[in-house]
């Protein structure tokens, strides 16, 4: 089961509202069907034609790890899992009586805990049967768990194998925030998942103990969206919840934080975290009072929240070195408390600079107040949104219901009526001012709860100020002029000519037209490049993808100097342009293009309405053609290299993953990953403009394959192409493979290695992993935890057939991993296990898990058998629910313009033709248990493996 933080039932600003302060004064929405049983159990029913065949079923819990007693820790999220083993009705077990309705965990039932709530979700299928198995699972889960101390103790192992697999660098510093932030609360106190200490001894007693207190009927609603018989289902409902017993709840655990009047210095630092950055945080109340006041009040404080937000935008654009962003965000800390955040990302050592320009925006703010143009465009803002809510609203679909009705259910809120709704909106926007707005912002910045945190890389020196020095430098401050904004504004942006592109000396011709079959034709350009050409006339829009050989696996130079020369282009404006034309153009035309780089291939890509091809092909040109990369970007860009290049600590992350590349490629392995301070020294000069220049002409001087699929008639596409696209200047080299191996490493490069690229008429070439089967073990973990990692390379022959049978084999793998590893052994709770065979004629493999450090050679060993038994272990009943499964997805895909799309690209890379396109129709029909088996015979999961496993330091083993 997973455990997430606090659901936030705000959508824009269609506020949900109190059902117990104002059940009058608000009306639900009429398409909600509401009731309560008389032991004060609700139910919320919304169907509809339109919700598609699957009916969700979830029962909210308004309980979670905050309702939690001082030596109840974890015992909420306990629960959670305990209430899935013996019950009444089913003493094997609900999740066992789920599994033996074909119901499997992940896809068909899971559940969640947080700090505020337990939510069960079930997703039934739209038939009589399965919706009644479904209700009778959540009753028994709601007052019929048996919580058996024998059963508690074998799902101990799975919990804190939950508990271990979260462990890591991002953990750590999500406490530390939070604890910052809910300091005065209970939130820091109440970890939803527990401790090690109480997951392993947390008795049965307490567990029930906790059930019986907050598993009460008026503690808990059911919430169902789909296509059902609203009539029969809430005769079941009755039959099902009506024997729950009532009862008082316990007093609640406050959520909000005490505040106080102070200024707290903070410091946030991990050995493994690579952040560097400075905050100031100011807490406060807010006001949750669910009538037309507490609506005004939230409606005045998304104003005040992004107009601050705008201006704060504007200051980012002129930062002192050393300082890289400036951001304001602000958040819920409880029921009604919120706090406003300053953060600036600084390199190491600038962390005062970072203090010093969140001091002046803060004063800025308090001096001057927010822009009124800004406060203007938010309000209208509002108006546009809440012009469209009820058309929003009707438009519903079945995920949005889930997510808007559980969340107003979760908070006892109503669900309004969206006319109603509108119309108050609308009265409370027509009267909001900027002076109100300004003494929102001024209230919460003047607040007088305060922190400044500081972050620094890995256990980087850092300095902190003291409160004095903050309170002496703000003084200071407030006492100068304050610098101008120099970003222009919006008005005088708009009031500046419209971008026109250059006219690009790229026109061309069609040398040769080629047909392809299934409406595919293939274009060769003057240039030499290939464009293949699909008219799709039931497509909403123009697809459109630029392939070339020019992967960062390129020969002479490191593969990063090859990335940042392609990522640098991409953004380049045109030689005589201003900087920030080209990107103003794109946004004009609301046309832009995506860039991927993977070891031996470029691609460009987009999508845009037919009218706008033209536009979209002009764009690529003008890139392709006249693109130049300036000092100023490649300055920008040396800055953050170095800053990423100081801040990487080096963690066991990244020294498992310089083992996993050795065992991988060995000699092959180039130093080409990030650079080291002295390289990006070097490269941020005249002379390294200059090789910088020269590579992303030799990366765009390669030659092209265009995909182009749409709407649009033959004759216009073809002329466009001519136009833009016929002329450009090509190398003459053979035209590139598309591949898309992933490997990447992690040594830093000498400045030695910055050399001026060769040439690029050499193919890139991908790592390709050496044979056989290596293992490395390395005792270098910080976290009481284990973990083994493992890739596997073989050679073998790709055709769809074969890729979709493999993809099938992949799902049985993972589900016989997960039945032994977790339900037979408990001894993970996640892993991640997938294979695939590649159109380079490779079966690639990946899977990993964490585990106790004691178990994980056991239970690696298992996983190997489990590999290498694979053909034996096909089960029949779980292939042929498998081949199902595929063929409802290729059902699906059929009809997918996007992943016919991709079918083309991967058809005329595979065999030059579009042969794919129309066997894929049939791949799915042609699948057999049979096929299956014969090709899992080919396959060595286990000879050409290898295997990197991570235990803990001595000093940190149990």
């Amino acid at each position: 089961m997973t455990s997430k933080f606090k659901l936030i039932a705000v959508i824009g600003v269609w506020f949900t509202v109190s059902a117990a302060t104002a059940a009058e004064a608000f009306r639900w929405d009429q398409r909600v069907q509401r009731g309560q049983l008389a032991n004060g159990f609700t139910y919320y029913i919304v169907d509809g034609k339109s919700l598609g065949n699957t009916v969700s079923l979830q029962l909210v819990v308004r309980a979670g790890s905050l309702d939690e007693r001082d030596d109840q820790s974890g015992v909420a999220h306990m629960v959670e899992h305990m209430v899935f083993k013996a019950s009444t009705a089913h003493p094997e077990g609900v999740g066992k009586y789920l599994e033996s309705q074909g119901w499997r965990i992940g896809k068909h039932y899971n559940a969640q805990t947080n700090f505020e709530r337990t939510l069960y979700q079930l997703m039934a299928a739209n038939k009589p049967a399965s919706i009644a198995a479904g209700v009778g699972a959540l009753a028994q889960i709601a007052g019929g768990a048996q919580i058996p101390a024998d059963a508690l103790e074998r799902e101990r192992q799975v919990i804190l194998e939950e508990w271990r697999g979260k462990l890591g660098v991002r953990e750590r510093m999500d406490r530390q925030r939070r604890a910052m932030l809910r300091e005065g609360s209970l939130y820091p106190q109440r970890p939803t998942i527990g401790t090690e200490a109480s997951i392993r001894t947390q008795p049965a007693e307490a567990l029930r103990k906790f059930y019986q207190d907050w598993y009460r009927p008026g503690n808990m609603a059911l919430v169902v969206v789909g296509d059902v018989d609203a009539k029969a289902l809430r005769t079941q409902i009755a039959a099902a919840f009506s024997g729950l017993t009532p009862g008082a709840l316990p007093e609640r655990n406050s959520a909000d934080p005490v505040l106080r009047d102070q200024l707290q210095i903070l410091r946030l630092q991990d050995s493994e975290s690579g952040t560097s950055q400075v905050g100031f945080i100011n807490r406060f109340t807010v006001d949750q009072r669910q009538d037309d006041d507490g609506l005004r009040a939230r409606l005045v404080d998304r104003v005040a929240e992004r107009s601050l937000r705008a201006l704060v935008r504007e200051a980012a654009g002129n930062l002192p070195a050393g300082v890289s962003s400036l951001t304001s965000s602000k958040g819920e800390l409880g029921d009604a408390t919120a706090s406003l955040g300053f953060s600036s990302s600084v390199a190491v050592g600038s962390h005062q600079a970072g203090l010093r320009q969140i001091l002046l925006m803060r004063e800025r703010v308090r001096r001057d107040g927010l822009r009124d143009d800004d406060i203007r465009a938010e309000i209208e803002e509002i108006r546009r949104i809440n012009a469209k809510g009820p058309q929003q609203q009707a438009a519903r679909d079945f995920q949005g219901w889930q997510q808007m009705l559980v969340g107003a259910v979760q908070a006892a809120r109503v669900l309004q009526d969206p006319q109603q709704k509108q119309a108050q909106i609308a009265r409370i926007a027509d009267a909001i001012t900027p002076a109100e707005v300004n003494a929102r912002v001024r209230a919460w910045i003047d607040a007088p709860d305060r922190a400044v945190f500081m972050l620094a890389p890995g256990l980087s020196p850092l300095t902190l100020p003291t409160a004095a020095e903050v309170l002496a430098l703000q003084k200071t401050l407030a006492a100068q002029p304050l610098p101008a904004l120099v970003k222009v504004h919006k008005e005088a942006l708009a009031a500046l000519p419209a971008v026109v592109l250059p006219e690009i000396e790229s026109a061309g011709a069609v040398l040769r037209q080629d047909d392809l079959g299934g409406g595919v034709q293939r274009w060769t350009l003057g240039n030499g490049d290939v464009v293949v050409w699909r008219h799709a006339p039931n497509d909403a829009v123009m697809r459109f993808a630029a392939q070339s050989g020019a992967g960062y696996r390129l020969p002479g130079a490191p593969g990063w100097q090859w990335q940042l020369a392609a990522q640098l282009g991409n953004i380049a404006d045109l030689e005589g342009q201003e900087l920030g034309q080209l990107a103003r153009w794109s946004a004009a035309h609301k046309v832009r293009l995506s860039q991927q780089q993977t070891e031996t291939q470029l691609t460009y890509s987009a999508q845009v309405p037919a009218p706008q091809l033209d536009d979209l092909l002009q764009l690529y040109a003008a890139g392709q053609v006249q693109s130049d990369i300036s000092q100023a970007a490649l300055s920008d860009a040396s800055e953050q290299l170095a800053r990423q290049s100081a801040r990487r600590p080096d963690s066991a992350g990244e020294r498992a993953g310089r083992e996993m590349s050795r065992l991988r490629y060995g000699e092959q392995l180039p130093g080409d990953a990030m650079p080291d301070l002295a390289a990006v020294q070097e490269l941020d000069s005249q002379a390294g403009l200059q090789r910088v220049r020269r590579q992303w002409q030799q990366l765009r001087a390669l030659p092209v394959t265009y995909f182009v699929s749409g709407p649009v008639d033959e004759a216009t596409v073809k002329a466009l192409v001519e136009r833009h696209l016929a002329g450009i200047v090509r190398q003459a080299t053979a035209t590139a493979a598309a591949a898309t191996a992933t490997a990447m490493v992690s040594a830093p490069v000498p400045a030695s290695a910055f050399s001026g690229p060769a040439s690029t008429s050499a193919s890139a070439t991908a790592l390709q992993q050496a044979g056989g089967y290596r293992e490395t073990r390395l005792a270098i973990g910080i976290e009481p935890q284990g973990s083994v990692r493992a890739h596997g390379s073989q050679p073998l022959a790709w055709s769809p057939e074969r890729a979709m049978r493999t993809a099938i084999v992949s799902r049985i793998v993972y589900r016989q991993l997960r039945t032994e590893l977790r339900e037979k052994e408990a001894g993970i709770y996640r892993l991640n296990y997938k294979l695939s065979l590649e159109p380079q004629g490779r079966l690639a493999s990946e899977l990993s898990f964490t585990a106790a450090p004691e178990r994980l050679d056991a239970l690696w060993a298992l996983a190997k058998t489990v590999l290498e038994q694979l053909p034996a272990r096909i089960d029949t009943a779980m292939l042929e629910e498998e081949i199902r499964q595929m063929r409802s997805d290729e059902g699906k895909r059929k009809t997918d313009a996007t992943a016919q799309f991709n079918r083309l690209q991967l058809s005329y890379n595979r065999y030059g033709d579009a042969r794919y396109l129309k066997e894929s129709a049939q791949l799915a029909a042609g699948l057999t248990p049979e096929s299956v088996r014969a090709l899992a015979q080919e396959f060595r999961l286990v000879g050409d493996l290898v295997v990197v496993k991570v235990l803990p330091k001595p000093a940190v083993q149990p």
